[in-house]
């Protein structure tokens, strides 16, 4: 792709991916040695921790949990190393379980903002995440 950054090339193929259903992709566009800013919000047992599993389970959960799941980026923006990114995953909440929240029958979108950088055509660090963790407001109508 003409114009476009090794760092911005990976991070595509890496979403891609993950959005296709190859969830080990983390392991192979997240660097071993991957920081994420958000685990001690999200899960403080997991400082220390490889969270990569925790990645592949977003978008395992996401596909099994949401009919017609789509995965579509709204923004990017990208200075030296860092990437900015706004994304969106939609679906009808139909097909099983979301972090414990039991199927709604309703459509759903998720929205979130993500910050990495990037060495070598891998993740090495995280800021952000979705507007909708951990099932919550998965029960209403529609979320924008």
């Amino acid at each position: 792709m003409a114009g476009v950054s090794e760092n911005l090339r990976s991070l595509g193929e890496y979403s891609s991916k993950m959005a296709e259903g190859d969830y080990d992709a983390v392991y192979d566009y997240w660097s071993d040695d991957f920081f994420s800013h958000v685990t001690e919000r999200v899960n403080p047992a997991a400082v220390g921790t490889d969270v990569r599993g925790e990645e592949r389970k977003f978008w395992e959960q996401g596909k099994q949990a949401f009919a017609d799941f789509k995965f579509s980026v709204n923004l990017v923006l990208e200075s030296g190393d860092i990437i900015v990114s706004n994304w969106t995953i939609t679906g009808k909440h139909t097909e099983g379980s979301y972090y414990g929240v039991p199927p709604s029958g309703n459509d759903i979108v998720i929205n979130g903002t993500g910050i990495v950088r990037m060495r070598d055509g891998k993740v090495v660090e995280h800021w952000g995440g979705p507007h909708c963790a951990n099932g919550i407001g998965l029960e209403g109508v529609v979320h924008r």
